[in-house]
């Protein structure tokens, strides 16, 4: 939590103090002045703690490097003293340099994060105080947004199924519409039905929870036609349905809608922000269970836009639920399409765990979202979509399968979706299958910053 402070005096106030080594601030030269030296002697440190014993009136204060905040993984590790803090802390903003603000306040968010919801102890947190400065407002007002809506992101990945179906995160979503420049449309199963979305119903199929699409439309900017759809994965929980997930594999499959997640934090940053983009966010919201109803290997689905899918693996369910998402983003008008989605196990054997993969079909569009997310500090690498991936999909008995080999999964898997995608519409497909969790740490809300940022 950040209290803003108008006015501070060091010889009355007893709070440690977050300054950087910029001896160039007259807030770090008087604290340097007053410890005789020490920030001075601390230039190739990314961070330390200094003991003030006595010469000041707070007990300590955090120094922490303007270079570190240059790149997001030295911030990291700079500001991770945030999460042991007993005491409530003062930035002093004017220190750091305007373009590492943003950093600095996104990150100590971060840091405090702790999903204790469903804990019956929960320990106190930390209010961190700030004194503001002119010049210095809005990459606070950037850097606190960002981090809300990070840490919103994972409370929605980290919530289990029975506290999150699609009802309940069609609630949340409605809720977000309250926004001036946010209007929401949810359609339930038999408006679903009369779109022909039977590869999105078709997941639901075996379900006791009623599916929910939801659309919601951001105009910051009324008179532009432009608008980017963000099509984000919903798949509030996945068994694998009847090509069932193993005992190992299951746990953690609340996560399988942190493709959803992700596009409503990014748009609860760009309202936030009251950011001049015009945004669509889309969302197939639905659970893949196993029930009387149930698709199983070898039925044969229709896609909205009329193509016929064979279903190998009732366990490729998103890139199903996907595809009706699609046809449906490009005849609301998009532009230009990101979809986001925890989409293959594949992705982590070719990645691993630390960098998402980006397929498109467009070099343009990839290039601007190559900038935004090597100015956010997140990883990506562009996979290939040929015509191997392609020719995997081949079936005898529909247009299309849901599955093709295991080898180069990831990009058979965007090549299914490519194929419900205009070959004119410019699109980007990021599976964050291996970034979006960690088993030990929960969510990590990756991608919400890169995104924001191919909208700032």
């Amino acid at each position: 939590m950040f209290k803003a402070r108008k006015r501070l005096e060091l010889t009355t106030e007893t709070k440690p103090l977050i300054i950087s080594d910029n001896l160039k601030s007259y807030w770090v030269k008087t604290v340097d002045e007053a410890l005789r030296g020490e920030i001075k002697a601390l230039e190739e440190e990314n961070y330390a703690c200094i003991k003030t014993l006595g010469l000041l009136e707070m007990d300590r204060v955090y120094v922490i490097a303007n270079d570190a905040l240059k790149e997001p993984e030295k911030a990291q590790k700079a500001l991770s003293f945030i999460k042991d803090l007993k005491q409530s802390p003062i930035i002093i903003t004017e220190s750091f340099e305007q373009k590492d603000v943003e950093t600095l306040f996104e990150t100590v968010l971060r840091h405090q994060y702790d999903f204790n919801t469903f804990k019956s102890k929960t320990p106190q947190q930390v209010s961190i105080h700030y004194l503001d400065h002119p010049q210095r407002t809005d990459h606070i007002k950037k850097g606190i947004a960002l981090g809300e809506a990070i840490n919103f992101t994972r409370d929605l990945i980290n919530t289990p199924y029975n506290h999150l179906n699609a009802e309940t995160l069609a609630s949340i979503a409605s809720d977000m519409a309250k926004d001036k420049h946010t209007s929401i449309t949810v359609y339930d199963k038999k408006d679903c039905e009369k779109m022909g979305m039977g590869a999105f119903l078709g997941v639901n199929a075996g379900s006791k929870d009623a599916p929910q699409f939801i659309h919601l439309d951001y105009r910051g900017n009324p008179d532009a036609d432009d608008s980017i759809a963000l099509v984000g994965k919903g798949v509030m929980y996945d068994t694998g349905g009847y090509s069932l997930k193993t005992p190992t594999g299951m746990p953690s499959m609340k996560m399988d809608m942190g493709g959803a997640a992700t596009v409503l934090g990014t748009l609860k940053a760009l309202q936030s922000l009251n950011s001049k983009a015009n945004v669509s966010v889309i969302i197939a919201a639905t659970d893949n269970r196993i029930g009387d109803s149930a698709i199983v290997p070898d039925d044969i689905l229709k896609s909205a836009k009329g193509t016929t899918i064979e279903v190998i693996s009732t366990d490729a369910e998103g890139r199903l639920t996907l595809a009706d998402a699609l046809w449906y983003a490009q005849r609301e008008g998009a532009t230009k399409i990101i979809d986001v989605a925890t989409l293959t196990g594949n992705v982590i054997g070719a990645l691993g765990d630390k960098v998402t993969g980006v397929f498109t079909n467009n070099d343009a569009f990839l290039k601007a979202f190559e900038d935004s997310a090597q100015k956010s500090g997140e990883r990506v690498w562009h996979l290939p979509i040929m015509q191997p991936h392609r020719d995997q999909l081949k079936s005898y008995s529909a247009d299309m399968k849901n599955k093709g080999s295991r080898m180069g999964g990831a990009s058979i898997a965007g090549a299914f979706l490519e194929h419900f995608v205009e070959r004119d519409v410019p699109w980007i497909h990021l599976d964050i299958a291996g970034t979006a969790y960690n088993d030990k740490t929960g969510a990590t809300g990756t991608m919400v910053r890169t995104l924001v940022n191919m909208f700032e």
